[in-house]
């Protein structure tokens, strides 16, 4: 008897490390992770630390979401710039998440080219906007990206531009090249972050829910970018519950690396602006709920930093500024930029 329950024991042990060995196989070899993804990995590369745990890979031009990417040498998106700027050049540097990035959009319509042709305009010297958006970013990171690579870029201005969900833990970048979601306390790389297989099984519940970014996306009606009502929704109620009943851990670290800009600018002699975005929600409705930027703005004085809330000048400008519940489109980019220019323009 026992020698039997061995024998199947043994053969179930066998079968499964079978399965495991060829799924892992087919799954790397039929490129299953970045079909799902959106995206290949190959845009991003490891960061020096799990506060900036992954950066734009320099060099890189390629399609993300349907929309054209390039990556300069400097490991920013858009075209080429040297490390330093000419002696008579105000170089701004841009730092932020996908919002800055310009997720869904052309690199020109972006907030940093807009800006940076305002800025042209306004016949007060030469201007250079970098963009140094990175999609997923936390305001840690944007910090750290300051500390660690932004200062050498020597700008004259720093322009923060904030998300409401910049208190949301940066993705990790595993040992496989994608990046997943971690807890605060538990983002160390694990078993299943070595593994293919193990991560296409861990996204199936995503994936019969119809939730993974590439569903989402191929639901969308042709030619449009827009949420869907109930991913729109989800994202209003996660965002503003938090700013109603903050998690202290991740307020903290809020509140951290708002204080760690200022104490960069202040070291380094840099102007710095924080920009904070409204989301779609908060445009258009008599009465939005704008408990965040109020939180914020208090954060700002806090720390002493200078902040700009552009959800009243969206609300001013009317008319469709989103691509979706967190993205501005290009109208909604034109506004940001004009305000900036404005506020870095002293007029």
């Amino acid at each position: 008897m026992i020698g039997r329950l061995a024998r199947v024991v043994l053969g179930l042990a066998l079968a499964a490390g079978i399965f495991l060995v060829v799924g892992e196989l087919l799954a790397r070899a039929l490129d299953v992770v970045d079909r799902l993804n959106g995206y290949g990995r190959f845009v991003y590369r490891a960061g020096p630390s799990v506060d900036l745990p992954y950066l734009l890979r320099p060099g890189v031009v390629t399609t993300v979401f349907g929309t054209p990417v390039r990556v300069n040498r400097l490991g920013l998106r858009g075209p080429e710039a040297e490390i330093r700027p000419r002696s008579d050049v105000h170089r701004v540097l841009v730092l932020g998440d996908s919002v800055v990035f310009g997720q869904g959009v052309a690199e020109d319509e972006t907030l940093p080219a807009d800006l940076g042709r305002r800025l042209n305009a306004a016949n007060a010297g030469e201007y250079e906007v970098l963009n140094a958006g990175v999609p997923g970013y936390d305001a840690v990171a944007e910090a750290r990206l300051l500390e660690a690579s932004g200062l050498a870029l020597a700008p004259e201005t720093v322009v923060v531009g904030t998300s409401l969900n910049d208190y949301d833990v940066a993705p990790q970048y595993s040992p496989l090249g994608i990046l997943t979601r971690k807890e605060l306390d538990r983002r160390m790389p694990d078993l299943v972050d070595r593994s293919e297989l193990l991560t296409l099984l861990r996204w199936l519940p995503g994936g019969l829910r119809g939730s993974l970014g590439y569903q989402l996306v191929a639901r969308l009606p042709a030619g449009t970018t827009t949420d869907e009502p109930g991913l729109a929704r989800l994202v209003e109620q996660t965002h503003l519950g938090f700013y109603h009943r903050p998690d202290p851990a991740e307020w903290e670290r809020l509140r951290a690396a708002y204080a760690d800009f200022g104490r960069l600018a202040a070291a380094h002699h840099l102007r710095l602006l924080v920009a904070i975005f409204p989301e779609s929600y908060q445009v258009g409705p008599p009465d939005p709920d704008l408990t965040p930027q109020r939180k914020l703005l208090e954060l700002c004085a806090e720390v002493q930093l200078r902040c700009i809330d552009l959800q009243p000048i969206f609300a001013t400008a009317g008319g469709e500024l989103f691509s979706n519940a967190q993205h501005p489109n290009a109208r909604g980019y034109a506004v940001a930029a004009g305000a900036i220019a404005t506020v870095l323009l002293g007029r």
